[in-house]
């Protein structure tokens, strides 16, 4: 999702994501939600539920607060052609979710996730890359998976270990930095925040996503450091898919800041908005632009809570260009801090004027 901050260009770099790639990479929306409280008394009866992928492969019941006799779901544990890993309370198996049922209380009915490994992984012929944007480091460059010559694109290349289906880069990031993994240069598969298994998250951070889902977040990194990228993957099962980052040391390079220059409107610039409302933030709307200057407005009906930004676009193609909560001058009332996107506050009716010649967005309801 792209959620570039640099409102710039590089100088050495001539952006050309084609319109589709950024309905899909989109500039992110918070990764939050909010679950109910289902907490059973105690003595109440908990149905623990056993999940192989989609298939369910029994259940087993016990007391609010007792764990379940191992009698009860080991028979779950078996499936033929398959190493079994343990049970999770996330179907992408995230080790802070996983649980033993013979030790583990449950206050709630519970669906577990058996992660079962096939013994005959298919083999994993894509080429994996991180994607992402930085002002200082190699990202810049990148420019969330802009288009690269096959050399450049090398660079940023998680490369095959030997392991089966392992992948891995090292690269030095930087405070700020946000990032994804993506497979073939293509955002169909992109694994974000909320894919890595193994994260400090005193060095990295969710920095939102598409569709309100930890999945397609970006992340982002808080620490400066050298860091190592691996990834093992399933082609078969996309969900036993493993991501993890590790700070080897202080950055190697010195980061100095990428000279940029000021991005120049020209007679075929373009500006769309997208947001919240559709699921995926695909739906690009354009602005009207006023004739002979750099203005572009939109009025538009919104839902409290929607997230949107907008987009330049340069004879169609994406110019890297993102205006969001940061650029906007007024009615900053009108929105919710998130440090983001913009978020609107309370259903209505608004109109955005964007000014490409100070990059500012204002809100009027």
């Amino acid at each position: 999702m792209k959620k570039g901050r640099f409102l710039t260009r590089v100088m050495t770099l001539v952006i050309s994501t084609v319109l589709t790639v950024s309905a899909l990479t989109g500039c992110g929306s918070k990764a939050s939600a909010e679950g109910t409280d289902n907490t059973n008394s105690a003595g109440d009866t908990i149905t623990v539920t056993f999940m192989n992928q989609d298939e369910t492969l029994g259940t087993a019941t016990t007391t609010s607060g007792v764990a379940l006799d191992k009698s009860a779901y080991e028979a779950f544990e078996t499936v033929d052609g398959a190493e079994f890993n343990g049970w999770f309370e996330t179907p992408t198996y995230l080790e802070s979710s996983k649980k033993d049922p013979s030790v583990d209380t449950f206050t709630k009915d519970t669906t577990l996730y058996g992660d079962f490994r096939s013994t005959n992984v298919t083999e994993d012929t894509r080429k994996w890359y991180i994607a992402g944007t930085s002002t200082k480091g190699t990202l810049a460059l990148n420019n969330w998976a802009a288009s690269l010559s096959d050399e450049e694109k090398e660079q940023f290349e998680l490369k095959a270990t030997g392991n089966t289906n392992e992948f891995v880069l090292t690269i030095d990031l930087f405070e700020g930095d946000q990032f994804q993994i993506i497979p073939d240069w293509s955002w169909d598969g992109q694994k974000g925040f909320g894919k890595f298994t193994d994260i400090d998250e005193s060095q990295m951070e969710n920095a939102g996503g598409l569709g309100g889902t930890a999945d397609t977040s970006n992340v982002q990194v808080k620490v400066d450091g050298n860091y190592t990228i691996t990834l093992t993957t399933n082609p078969d099962n996309a969900a036993q898919d493993t991501l993890s980052i590790v700070r080897n040391s202080d950055p190697l390079t010195d980061g100095a800041e990428v000279e940029s220059e000021p991005f120049a409107p020209t007679e075929d610039t373009k500006v769309f908005v997208k947001g919240s409302w559709v699921a995926d933030w695909s739906d690009l709307q354009e602005l009207d632009r006023e004739a002979g200057t750099n203005t572009y407005t939109i009025t538009m009906d919104l839902k409290a809570d929607t997230e949107l930004c907008f987009s330049v676009f340069e004879k169609d193609e994406d110019a890297g260009v993102v205006l969001k909560e940061e650029n906007v001058t007024s009615d900053k009332a009108l929105l919710a801090e998130n440090g983001n996107n913009i978020q609107i506050l309370e259903d209505g009716t608004y109109t955005f004027t964007v000014n490409l010649d100070d990059m500012t967005v204002e809100i009027t309801k």
